[in-house]
């Protein structure tokens, strides 16, 4: 059972470099304690959503290698622990509604990747994936 999962593992950490290759939009940031994110999503086909969506993410507290984080989205309002290991370390926001083919979801995934402790800034990365084009990303801010 073990072999199994670490060959799992090995696998996933090989390919993870490879499907970031995948995304349309991909940022990274170095956010000191709330500062905050803010992706302006512009969608295509308003019979999706008739507004346009706003991300917005920030961290409040970094404590025995966990990051507290809060973030938002359509009014849906979350919070996550991430931690520097490959497996806690993500979280992923559906932007659009799933439709019948997987190739058609449009969402964001959040990466924990680094933390400076003598800057105290964590490092985060963004990959937005949106195969057909459903999405503009008007405009990405970092504020305090």
């Amino acid at each position: 059972m073990n072999k199994i999962f670490f060959l799992i593992f090995f696998l996933f950490c090989l390919t993870q470099p490879i499907l970031a290759d995948k995304y349309k939009y991909k940022y990274s940031f170095d956010l000191k304690k709330d500062q905050s994110i803010k992706i302006f999503v512009s969608y295509r086909d308003k019979k999706i959503f008739l507004r346009n969506g706003i991300f917005t993410f920030r961290w409040t507290l970094y404590k025995n290698n966990a990051l507290v984080t809060f973030s938002s989205y359509q009014k849906v309002k979350s919070q996550h622990v991430l931690y520097l290991t490959n497996i806690l370390n993500s979280f992923e926001v559906q932007l659009i509604p799933a439709g019948n083919l997987p190739n058609d979801q449009v969402y964001l995934w959040l990466i924990f990747s680094k933390f400076d402790n003598k800057a105290k800034k964590a490092r985060i990365d963004i990959y937005i994936k949106d195969n057909n084009n459903k999405i503009l990303i008007k405009s990405v801010t970092e504020g305090n």
